[in-house]
């Protein structure tokens, strides 16, 4: 399901500083996750060597049970390096992903405002999952 959200800026240049700022966390949030990710590495391995060796003698590697879900949120106690790194692999590709996009919109709406001379003028934004696509500009 995509999510459309609209913000309303005085002017363009706050548009602009909110995207950057924006970006700057999604860095942040990126580099955490890929810290985590590295992190549990070691105990991944270790953990499907393990499971391996378990399939092997017959005892087939138990995993945790599946998650509980309220209201869509899926909830895991103590989950296994694999759900944590599953869940951590997912988020981090789509938060790259999520960079990249946010990045090559700002620098085309950038150059629109700045060559335009429209910075001072109001501007309304239609987000799509998080994501400007649509600037519509007044003054």
């Amino acid at each position: 399901m995509d999510v459309y959200t609209v913000k309303v800026y005085d002017n363009a240049n706050k548009f602009l500083e909110d995207l950057e700022r924006q970006i700057r966390e999604l860095e942040e949030l990126t580099k955490v996750a890929g810290s985590e990710l590295e992190g549990i590495k070691p105990q991944l391995e270790r953990y499907k060597k393990l499971q391996e060796l378990l399939k092997k003698f017959g005892g087939g590697g138990a995993e945790r049970g599946a998650p509980i879900e309220v209201t869509g949120l899926q909830i895991y106690i103590d989950p296994s390096p694999i759900v944590k790194s599953e869940i951590l692999e997912e988020a981090y590709k789509q938060m790259v992903d999520l960079l990249g996009v946010l990045k090559k919109v700002y620098e085309v709406a950038r150059t629109v405002i700045e060559e335009g001379e429209l910075g001072s003028l109001k501007v309304v934004v239609q987000f799509k999952n998080g994501v400007p696509v649509k600037l519509a500009v007044s003054g």
